[in-house]
Protein backbone atom coordinates (compact mmCIF):
# COMPACT_ATOMS: atom_id res chain seq x y z
CA UNK A 1 0.00 0.00 0.00
CA UNK A 2 1.28 3.43 -0.96
CA UNK A 3 1.95 5.73 2.03
CA UNK A 4 -0.34 8.72 2.53
CA UNK A 5 1.05 12.02 1.24
CA UNK A 6 2.67 14.14 3.95
CA UNK A 7 1.67 17.81 4.06
CA UNK A 8 3.12 20.78 5.94
CA UNK A 9 0.66 23.51 6.97
CA UNK A 10 2.33 26.84 7.77
CA UNK A 11 0.04 29.46 9.35
CA UNK A 12 0.45 31.79 12.32
CA UNK A 13 -3.22 31.47 13.28
CA UNK A 14 -3.76 28.46 15.53
CA UNK A 15 -7.41 28.07 14.46
CA UNK A 16 -6.48 27.95 10.77
CA UNK A 17 -3.70 25.40 11.40
CA UNK A 18 -6.13 23.25 13.39
CA UNK A 19 -8.88 23.49 10.75
CA UNK A 20 -6.55 22.63 7.87
CA UNK A 21 -5.04 19.74 9.83
CA UNK A 22 -8.50 18.31 10.62
CA UNK A 23 -9.82 18.71 7.05
CA UNK A 24 -6.74 17.15 5.49
CA UNK A 25 -6.24 14.38 8.06
CA UNK A 26 -9.85 13.28 7.56
CA UNK A 27 -9.07 13.16 3.83
CA UNK A 28 -6.28 10.64 4.42
CA UNK A 29 -3.24 12.92 4.48
CA UNK A 30 -0.51 13.00 7.11
CA UNK A 31 -0.26 16.61 8.33
CA UNK A 32 2.51 18.45 10.17
CA UNK A 33 2.18 22.10 11.18
CA UNK A 34 4.39 25.12 11.72
CA UNK A 35 3.36 28.48 13.15
CA UNK A 36 6.06 30.64 11.54
CA UNK A 37 8.39 30.86 8.59
CA UNK A 38 11.37 30.15 10.83
CA UNK A 39 9.73 27.00 12.21
CA UNK A 40 8.83 25.84 8.69
CA UNK A 41 12.39 26.32 7.41
CA UNK A 42 13.78 24.47 10.43
CA UNK A 43 11.29 21.61 9.96
CA UNK A 44 12.03 21.33 6.22
CA UNK A 45 15.78 21.08 6.86
CA UNK A 46 15.18 17.95 8.97
CA UNK A 47 12.11 16.42 7.36
CA UNK A 48 10.42 16.21 3.99
CA UNK A 49 6.88 16.47 2.74
CA UNK A 50 4.90 16.10 -0.46
CA UNK A 51 3.14 19.48 -0.37
CA UNK A 52 3.22 22.74 1.62
CA UNK A 53 0.18 24.90 2.41
CA UNK A 54 1.55 28.34 3.16
CA UNK A 55 -0.18 31.40 4.61
CA UNK A 56 0.60 34.54 2.60
CA UNK A 57 1.09 36.73 5.68
CA UNK A 58 3.00 35.21 8.56
CA UNK A 59 4.16 37.09 11.65
CA UNK A 60 7.82 36.76 10.74
CA UNK A 61 7.87 36.66 6.92
CA UNK A 62 5.78 37.14 3.80
CA UNK A 63 4.55 33.82 2.36
CA UNK A 64 5.97 34.37 -1.13
CA UNK A 65 9.38 35.25 0.34
CA UNK A 66 9.18 32.10 2.48
CA UNK A 67 8.44 30.05 -0.66
CA UNK A 68 11.61 31.52 -2.22
CA UNK A 69 13.64 30.69 0.90
CA UNK A 70 12.27 27.14 1.00
CA UNK A 71 13.68 26.64 -2.51
CA UNK A 72 17.04 28.27 -1.78
CA UNK A 73 17.67 27.13 1.83
CA UNK A 74 16.24 23.60 1.90
CA UNK A 75 16.28 20.61 -0.42
CA UNK A 76 12.47 20.61 -0.57
CA UNK A 77 10.91 20.57 -4.00
CA UNK A 78 7.39 20.08 -2.59
CA UNK A 79 4.78 22.17 -4.40
CA UNK A 80 3.42 25.16 -2.48
CA UNK A 81 -0.22 26.18 -2.21
CA UNK A 82 -0.50 29.79 -1.08
CA UNK A 83 -3.48 30.44 1.21
CA UNK A 84 -4.48 34.06 1.81
CA UNK A 85 -7.13 36.35 3.16
CA UNK A 86 -5.18 39.37 1.90
CA UNK A 87 -4.74 38.56 -1.77
CA UNK A 88 -6.99 37.36 -4.56
CA UNK A 89 -6.12 35.04 -7.43
CA UNK A 90 -5.96 37.94 -9.90
CA UNK A 91 -3.49 39.99 -7.79
CA UNK A 92 -0.19 40.51 -9.60
CA UNK A 93 1.86 38.95 -6.77
CA UNK A 94 -0.19 35.75 -6.99
CA UNK A 95 -0.18 35.67 -10.80
CA UNK A 96 3.59 36.31 -10.97
CA UNK A 97 4.26 33.61 -8.35
CA UNK A 98 2.12 31.12 -10.28
CA UNK A 99 3.80 32.03 -13.59
CA UNK A 100 7.28 31.59 -12.07
CA UNK A 101 6.31 28.23 -10.59
CA UNK A 102 7.05 29.52 -7.09
CA UNK A 103 3.56 28.44 -6.06
CA UNK A 104 1.51 25.67 -7.64
CA UNK A 105 -1.92 26.96 -6.62
CA UNK A 106 -3.73 29.66 -4.67
CA UNK A 107 -6.70 29.45 -2.27
CA UNK A 108 -8.50 32.47 -0.81
CA UNK A 109 -9.48 32.59 2.88
CA UNK A 110 -12.09 31.93 4.02
CA UNK A 111 -11.97 28.64 2.13
CA UNK A 112 -14.46 25.83 1.76
CA UNK A 113 -13.35 22.40 2.96
CA UNK A 114 -13.97 20.86 -0.45
CA UNK A 115 -11.93 23.59 -2.15
CA UNK A 116 -8.90 22.82 0.03
CA UNK A 117 -9.26 19.05 -0.50
CA UNK A 118 -9.70 19.42 -4.27
CA UNK A 119 -6.78 21.84 -4.63
CA UNK A 120 -4.44 19.55 -2.64
CA UNK A 121 -5.52 16.49 -4.64
CA UNK A 122 -5.12 18.38 -7.92
CA UNK A 123 -1.62 19.66 -7.11
CA UNK A 124 -0.56 16.18 -5.99
CA UNK A 125 -2.00 14.65 -9.15
CA UNK A 126 -4.61 12.67 -7.21
CA UNK A 127 -7.69 14.37 -8.65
Amino acid sequence: MKPSPKLLVVDDEEDVRWALKMILTKSGFVVATANSGAEALCWLKDDCCDLILLDAKLGDIDGVELARRIRSETSSSAPVILVSGYFYKDDSLVQDSLALGLIAAFVTKPFRHEEIRNTVRSVLGLA
